[in-house]
């Protein structure tokens, strides 16, 4: 539509202006109308000029439009309310060109800054496992060790030095850093694990028999909690083809993160579906909790996130 307006803006300005011209050279050169030739020559050399001006502001706008986009402005826009329709046309073209490029420009940024931020993380969980790991695990197995000399050489020990009370809380300390040394081991496992999962080993399994395994291993908490969980397949018995370790802990997560998302809810309900989806299955677990408030969408894949 810009275009077409401007193509005819131009010809009429053009034919105006050889109309004009060839008045005004008929005049002079016949010399009936030398002075009206005269001014028409005159009045074709300022449509040349205006015409010239007017290519001229359109060809300076489209040099600061790609200008703007070289330079990487951010702020710039075209007032398109005011002049001649077709500059006001150009004008919300430009300005809508602009925005795409601008959202793109940001979408492309963020993809980048979640990137890094990404890149951040793994390197940091690589620190953090090493050097927990390095001073963790002798720890462990000191703990271990020595737990081992009082349980099974205290008869051993000259004179029995070591009192019985005493003994019992050497062992119970022992016991202690031995436990909680373990978990943290474990803990530090699972979040390097995080920061490089290992391949998928498919192979065929029973969807159904994970799902009751599932059930079953929370079944205590469920009452316990009067959460009404309700299973929903598209067929009794389900076999697939995937990771059997993988799918579990994933459904493990998101069941415990649905019970705990049903803490302050008086009716509690939690519904395991699968669906048939052709080629695929599709699984979906939802609660009536309260949901993730929208300003923690963007966290929460950030590691250990609560």
């Amino acid at each position: 539509m810009f275009s077409t307006r401007l193509y005819l803006r131009i010809l009429l300005s053009v034919l105006l202006i050889v109309l004009t011209l060839g008045l005004g050279l008929a005049g002079i050169l016949t010399r009936q109308a030398t002075i009206l030739g005269t001014l028409a020559l005159l009045l074709g050399g300022w449509l040349i000029g205006a015409l010239v001006h007017y290519l001229n502001s359109y060809n300076r706008k489209l040099k600061l439009f790609f200008d703007s986009i070289d330079d990487d402005e951010s702020m710039l826009y075209f007032p398109d309310h005011i002049g001649p329709q077709e500059q006001r046309y150009l004008y919300a073209t430009f300005n809508r060109i602009y925005a795409l490029i601008s959202a793109h420009k940001k979408h492309e940024f963020e993809r980048e800054l979640h990137q890094k931020e990404y890149e951040s993380w793994e390197k940091l969980m690589r620190v953090l496992t090493h050097e927990i790991m390095n001073s963790i695990t002798p720890i462990v197995s000191l703990s271990e060790t020595l737990l081992r000399y009082f349980q099974e050489d205290r008869e051993s020990q000259p004179d029995q030095t070591i009192a019985d009370p005493t003994h019992g809380k050497v062992v119970r300390g022992l016991k202690t850093i031995q436990c909680q040394g373990q978990n943290l081991i474990d803990f530090t496992e699972s979040y390097r694990q995080f920061s490089g999962l290992r391949t998928p080993e498919r192979k065929l399994f029973s969807l159904t028999g994970l799902i009751e395994h599932l059930l079953l291993l929370h079944q205590e908490d469920l009452q316990r909690q009067h959460i009404d969980l309700t299973v929903d397949l598209y067929q009794p018995e389900i076999t697939i083809y995937a990771d059997e370790k993988m799918l579990s802990q994933v459904l493990i997560n998101l069941l415990k993160n649905a019970m705990q998302a049903l803490t302050d809810q008086e009716d509690k309900k939690i519904q395991l579906t699968v669906t048939d989806q052709g080629r695929s299955l599709r699984i979906q677990l939802t609660d009536n909790g309260p949901g993730i408030p929208s300003n923690l969408l963007d966290d929460i894949f950030i590691p250990f996130f609560t």
